[in-house]
């Protein structure tokens, strides 16, 4: 299949990384990081971030700055701090109140930022723009400087997560870390400006900024209000399963796991300058994923299948939703010796699995 990378230039493209370590193919890792934080870890690609670096990288320690919106912890992050004692940190500040981060990052040994907090929408609606604007651009900005001012011998990483919602829909084709920016919706386009904004430092102060780009991602915990859980949980309450306009708008998905070594592969092979595209090929329509999970979670439920398929009630469509987004992920293949592991269909049981169990679904396994 073709890829869209029309109109090639700076913005978004891979022809300014200038770090040694963009040479490094699918070897060994160039980057050594002793400290890492996570922006946004108490949500699900943060915070499943967190537990695989915990897992994974037994030498590092986590830190995790994130308000988690007034509250003590999230189930992401329960048990963490106990389970690896000495190495796991929770600061519960907003991104948007940079002093505190920036004294984190001077004083702390920080050497690498991973900026995962974000605002997204929720449920049928675009979202409230101001907002976007404010926790995605001007927070990224935050960070950003925060971690300019603290690495002033350019010693850190950092790693701003992006969505290939920037480039808005194609009907055939697939993107890749040079097609234009085409965002449809606000949410998109402050995305896109947080993008241009993190590459700008590179190319400004020399910092090594790099960004990478994904598709639709699930896994477990990830919030009730995303597509997957949530037409798991209307399974388990036999209600109706809206799929918005006709189904046919296409999506790309990826496992949070795959999607998060991903990450880790950038950080510490990735260049300066850098955008990585992380896919793991594979499309479906929006009416093909609902009858996926329903049956899905029929089987785990111990539901009759076919009955939970009829419960897919067409509504009315969103506002400026796209037909169709695919990413293209072998730049990231062959530079970073990325490779996404999960079939879709173990992904999705263990993700339909723990959003039911987790929410006191009757333990009927099959």
């Amino acid at each position: 299949m073709r890829t869209l990378s029309q109109n090639p230039g700076p913005r978004g493209t891979n022809e300014i990384g200038d770090d040694p370590a963009s040479s490094v193919g699918g070897g060994r890792p160039s980057r050594a990081i002793s400290h890492l934080l996570v922006t946004g870890g108490g949500g699900f690609v943060g915070g499943n971030l967190v537990r695989m670096v915990l897992r994974e990288r037994p030498a590092w320690r986590v830190t995790v700055f994130d308000s988690l919106g007034g509250r003590l912890s999230t189930p992401v992050l329960d048990g963490l701090r106990e389970a690896h004692p000495g190495r796991f940190r929770l600061v519960r500040e907003r991104i948007t109140e940079g002093g505190s981060l920036r004294r984190l990052l001077r004083d702390d040994g920080v050497d690498a930022v991973v900026h995962a907090a974000a605002r997204n929408p929720s449920g049928s609606g675009v979202g409230d723009p101001v907002s976007f604007a404010e926790i995605n651009v001007l927070g990224t900005a935050a960070v950003l400087e925060a971690a300019r001012a603290a690495w002033k011998e350019g010693q850190g990483t950092f790693v701003h997560l992006s969505s290939y919602e920037i480039f808005g829909s194609h009907p055939e084709g697939l993107f890749t870390e040079r097609s234009p920016l085409n965002p449809s919706t606000p949410y998109a386009a402050s995305k896109a400006a947080a993008d241009e904004l993190t590459l700008a430092y590179h190319r400004t102060y020399g910092m090594r900024t790099l960004v990478t780009r994904t598709t639709n991602i699930y896994g477990p915990y990830q919030s009730s209000d995303k597509l997957i859980p949530s037409i798991a949980l209307r399974v388990r309450d036999r209600k109706p399963l809206p799929v918005f306009g006709t189904g046919e708008n296409r999506r790309d998905w990826i496992h949070v796991d795959d999607h998060n070594r991903g990450v880790l592969l950038a950080m510490e092979r990735g260049g300066a300058g850098r955008v990585y595209p992380l896919g793991a090929r594979c499309e479906r329509t929006n009416l093909e994923l609902v009858r996926e999970v329903a049956r899905c979670s029929a089987r785990i439920l111990g539901f009759d299948e076919e009955e939970a398929e009829a419960l897919i009630a067409f509504a009315p469509d969103r506002e400026a939703h796209d037909a169709r987004r695919a990413l293209d992920p072998a730049t990231s293949e062959s530079e970073l010796g990325f490779a996404a592991r999960i079939p879709f269909a173990d992904g999705l049981q263990e993700a339909v699995r723990t959003t039911l169990l987790d929410t006191g679904a009757p333990a009927v396994i099959r």
